[in-house]
């Protein structure tokens, strides 16, 4: 056995530089696929251009130059871009592509714009949810009394159908106390005290006491006065004093 151990280291020490040869070998041509690798990615490889602001056949042209394809897309909002031109490219300018890679193109569509929706007749609270869900907000409140017949937006600026940015702001102009409405008072006078009450209380006046006057010669019961008198503007609601016979 302990022979064998010299003859062992022999055949090591000759083997060893055939194995790094090989070694180096591997690894040197390696080396060269990846360098040619290199070499053939980067003499196909191009530089992406910057063609925002371009319109749409120009921008073409100029990708189509440097051996890349421009693919357009759906249209974006925007207020600094002309309507027609390149708004947004992707990927952006000075990226390295392969050559035939697609860029994609997405023309503006001009500054976006909302429409002031119809706000009148309804409720406040109603209003300004049907400004948020158009993008729009309140700005001011005016406010005014008896110009209509509910509490309800009765303007607003800017009027509807407008064209405005989005998040602008509308000033609203609000009845809060209803109109009240007008009646003309009826002629009572010389009626029966229970047909009075009746006109007075369908009209939706409010009857006060009734006052008792002696008067001779007329029977008892009948309207000798009234208050409104017969011909005035009296609102709804409004109180009518009568004088009776008695």
């Amino acid at each position: 056995m302990a022979g064998m151990v010299p003859s062992l280291t022999v055949r090591a020490a000759r083997f060893l530089p055939g194995c790094a040869g090989l070694v180096g070998l591997v690894v040197g041509v390696g080396l060269a696929v990846w360098v040619v690798l290199w070499i053939s990615l980067r003499s196909s490889a191009v530089r992406v251009p910057a063609v925002v602001g371009q319109d749409l056949a120009t921008a073409a042209a100029t990708l189509q130059d440097v051996g890349l394809v421009g693919r357009v897309q759906e249209g974006v909002f925007s207020r600094d871009m002309a309507i027609g031109r390149i708004a947004v490219q992707r990927p952006g300018p000075g990226l390295q592509l392969k050559r035939g890679a697609a860029i994609l193109l997405y023309p503006s569509l001009g500054e976006e714009v909302r429409r002031v929706p119809e706000l009148r007749g309804l409720p406040l609270a109603l209003a300004q949810v049907e400004l948020e869900s158009s993008g729009l907000f309140t700005d001011h409140l005016c406010e005014v009394e008896g110009e209509g017949d509910s509490v309800t937006v009765i303007g607003h600026s800017p009027a509807a159908g407008t064209q405005v940015a989005p998040a602008s702001r509308v000033t609203l102009l609000v009845n809060r106390v209803p109109r009240q409405r007008r009646y003309v008072m009826p002629d009572l006078y010389g009626v029966t005290e229970d047909g009075a009450t009746r006109t007075v209380r369908a009209l939706g006046f409010q009857l006060a006491t009734v006052q008792p006057v002696p008067y001779p010669g007329v029977p008892a019961g009948i309207v000798l006065r009234q208050s409104p008198a017969a011909g005035e503007a009296v609102a709804e609601a409004a109180v009518v004093a009568l004088w009776v016979s008695r």
